[in-house]
């Protein structure tokens, strides 16, 4: 299990959940403003995808930061993490009575 991370920055699959549903969010309604427009079929839909990716380019900014840094965070601590058990193994492998001889 991930370890607790302080108030502020939220967990990498929290921070990416909330982006995800804003970025699905953002396609439906572009999708509901070209029907009401009176475009349909696949030109909405694809209408819809580039008014969306545009618009979350912009407007979801601080969303994909915050999974950007929750993303780096759990990369640093899972670093630091495997560095600290090489270096317990190693320790253990250099440790008393393992000099062969």
């Amino acid at each position: 299990m991930a370890p607790p991370t302080d108030l502020g920055t939220p967990s990498a699959g929290r921070a990416f959940a909330v982006y995800s549903a804003l970025r699905l969010a953002l396609l439906l309604v572009s999708y509901a403003v070209l029907l009401a427009v009176g475009l349909e079929g696949l030109p909405a839909v694809g209408g819809a995808v580039l008014v969306s990716a545009v618009l979350s380019l912009v407007l979801l900014r601080r969303q994909r930061e915050a999974f950007t840094s929750a993303s780096i965070a759990r990369a640093d601590r899972r670093r630091a993490d495997k560095a600290a058990r090489r270096a317990r193994l190693d320790e253990a492998d250099s440790g008393p009575g393992a000099g062969g001889g």
